[in-house]
């Protein structure tokens, strides 16, 4: 029985994630890169930018978070696995546990 999953993303838009992958693997073997040791890096680099961008009140910070959802991305991509299937758990797994966050919050009560 086949696995039905379900689509997050448009055929465009993960065409254009897998061009950006494609780019980015190429860039980093010409610098001689691991490339999901180069895409951490900046994981975590924007990270800390979206974290500064924000306490300044600085708008930009909404971009280099959409920056840093590509970068998540592609490692997945890297990782060979399916976005869809990946964000789809994810909206499962966010869901549970927001529930159950609320429940025992509002059990204190």
């Amino acid at each position: 029985m086949a696995v039905t999953i379900k689509r997050s993303f448009t055929k465009s838009a993960l065409k254009e994630i897998r061009s950006i992958h494609a780019l980015s693997k190429r860039y980093n073997k010409t610098l001689n890169k691991n490339h999901t040791k180069a895409l951490m890096h900046l994981v975590k680099e924007h990270a800390d930018e979206i974290e500064e961008l924000s306490e300044k009140k600085d708008k930009h910070f909404v971009t280099e978070t959409g920056d840093l959802a590509i970068l998540c991305f592609e490692i997945i991509m890297e990782n060979k696995a399916s976005i869809d299937a990946v964000i789809g758990k994810c909206y499962k797994r966010y869901m549970k546990k927001l529930t159950q966050l609320i429940s025992e919050e509002e059990g204190k009560t």
